[in-house]
């Protein structure tokens, strides 16, 4: 999942009204929008709070228990970037950002949006409970991802 994503992905579900459909193309011209230009300028500092939240319940996904690193997402950063999180982490953070960013503007859903959120963080959990280690003929042990789950 790219950045770009991540922001379509948030705006369309704190805007369920709007029935265009929105390019990764569409954002730059988006962030000067008198409306949504406002959400997109304060997506990247939300973000980076979405990785802080996700990164220890994914922590144990990588291989070889390398150390997560969280990449900084600001004004800057390419929409085209990809994030470097599991799948099953980065369908969370668009989540994490309508639930911070709609607050204001819609409070009931803001709070199914950070519930949702909540909820899939322990699904996190019970995926990393979920792994097992499978022996090779040459006795090494590896996880095995398979449909949405490590083995």
């Amino acid at each position: 999942m790219t950045w770009g994503d991540v922001q379509i992905i948030s705006l369309q579900k704190m805007f369920l009204d709007d029935e265009r459909e929105i390019e990764v193309e569409d954002l730059f011209d988006l962030r000067e929008d008198s409306d949504i230009g406002v959400y997109l300028r304060r997506m990247p500092g939300v973000m980076n709070e979405a990785m802080q939240r996700v990164k220890s319940y994914v922590q144990n996904v990588w291989e070889d228990d390398e150390v997560v690193q969280i990449q900084n997402i600001d004004k800057n950063t390419l929409d085209i970037e990809e994030i470097q999180m599991p799948e099953s982490a980065c369908v969370l953070l668009p989540l994490y950002i309508a639930s911070q960013l709609y607050k204001e503007d819609d409070i009931g859903l803001a709070t199914q949006y950070r519930n949702e959120f909540e909820t899939g963080l322990q699904d996190l959990v019970n995926e990393i409970k979920t792994q097992r280690t499978i022996e090779n003929v040459d006795g090494e042990s590896n996880l095995v991802w398979n449909e949405g789950w490590w083995f």
